[in-house]
């Protein structure tokens, strides 16, 4: 590890933010110097618990010579906005999931942070649970053979009073979806990278009778063709009674493996024995409980990939999730709603 210290500033002190302020406060060459959010009593509460200074205007961040990255987790539509005036301000510029909501603006971010040599990453921590690289080295080694069917479900449960509590939240201009935007982003993200991509779609959405008062849908179900012509089937939803856990299913003609709740459940792979540590995940984020990314393995795994990020600013090397990379689960998204808004299929890319 470099002997040098990055400062850190987090532009938002919402749900997600104690988790960036603990990998930060994991990371011996990181330190959080600023917490800044427009709500003064979460950024004051939140820079005291870290010992960091509270800011409640981005001015106040980009001014500041002691910060070197912009660590960006307000609003997914304001994700590219806060970001490029990072860049432009050369600073670095970290984001939480989903990149931003539009493809438009994530370009942006990207030209921006490009244009003033300025490293961009992005957060997907799902893809350092050990489970799933298991999976993803499986598929991509040739180990399952023929891939046949690659399947996610996120039948989870959120109250009308979750999308009341914020104003961004169910909207097109600020959460840019819904079920599949804002929570099943994470297993539209792992499914694509683990499988290779996605070559074309069908796609059903909808708002059940659960939620009144959302613009987006709290149910979705599509049907997928895979780069390397296998198929499978993506489905989420925030409306199944109480919640049921996440699950994913890859088969191959050599193999298959399930996890549910992002463990490991079945491993039968020609050959290849279950890599240890890959089973169960003690807390595991995968359950339906909104609170869920506070527990200690989505924690390790923001630990992981800002470290990652902090090396790749030290070396000149890249992100573990770049923003190219991070844009791919979204144009993704923005495919099914296309395909369900204009009911036909669609291709990728965009």
């Amino acid at each position: 590890m470099s002997e040098r210290s990055y400062g850190v500033a987090l532009v938002g002190a919402g749900v997600i933010a104690p988790v960036h302020a603990e990998a930060l406060a994991a990371l011996p060459n990181a330190r959080l110097v600023a917490v800044c959010d427009v709500a003064r009593d979460k950024a004051d509460a939140l820079a005291a618990k870290y010992g960091a200074e509270a800011c409640y205007t981005l001015e106040d961040v980009l001014d500041r010579p002691d910060v070197d990255v912009v660590d960006v987790v307000v609003w997914s539509g304001k994700h590219a906005e806060i970001g490029v005036q990072a860049a432009r301000a050369g600073k670095h510029v970290f984001v939480t999931k989903p990149i931003d909501v539009t493809l438009e603006a994530i370009d942006r971010l990207i030209e921006a942070c490009d244009e003033n040599g300025v490293k961009l990453g992005a957060v997907h921590q799902f893809r350092s649970y050990p489970s799933y690289r298991a999976a993803k080295q499986a598929v991509a080694d040739g180990a399952m053979g023929k891939m046949v069917l690659g399947n996610a479900f996120v039948p989870w449960y959120r109250a009308q009073s979750y999308y009341d509590g914020d104003e961004w939240r169910g909207t097109w201009k600020w959460d840019g979806g819904g079920a599949l935007m804002n929570q099943g982003v994470h297993y539209v993200d792992l499914l694509q990278w683990i499988m290779g991509g996605v070559r074309e779609l069908f796609a059903y959405a909808d708002i059940s009778a659960h939620h009144e008062r959302i613009e987006v849908e709290d149910v979705a179900s599509v049907a997928l063709r895979f780069r390397d012509g296998s198929i499978g089937t993506l489905q989420a939803s925030t409306a199944v009674y109480k919640g049921m856990p996440a699950r994913m299913d890859l088969h191959g003609e050599k193999g298959n493996i399930l996890l549910v709740s992002d463990e490991v459940t079945h491993w039968d792979v020609e050959g290849l024995p279950q890599p240890e540590g890959v089973g169960q995940v003690e807390g595991s984020t995968g359950a339906a409980d909104p609170r869920a990314a506070l527990r200690r393995p989505a924690i390790d795994a923001h630990i992981d990939q800002i470290g990652a990020f902090l090396r790749a600013i030290e070396t000149g090397g890249e992100p573990f999730i770049d923003g190219r990379e991070a844009r791919k689960a979204v144009e993704l998204n923005l495919a099914i709603y296309r395909s369900a808004r204009e009911k036909r299929a669609v291709s990728l890319p965009l």
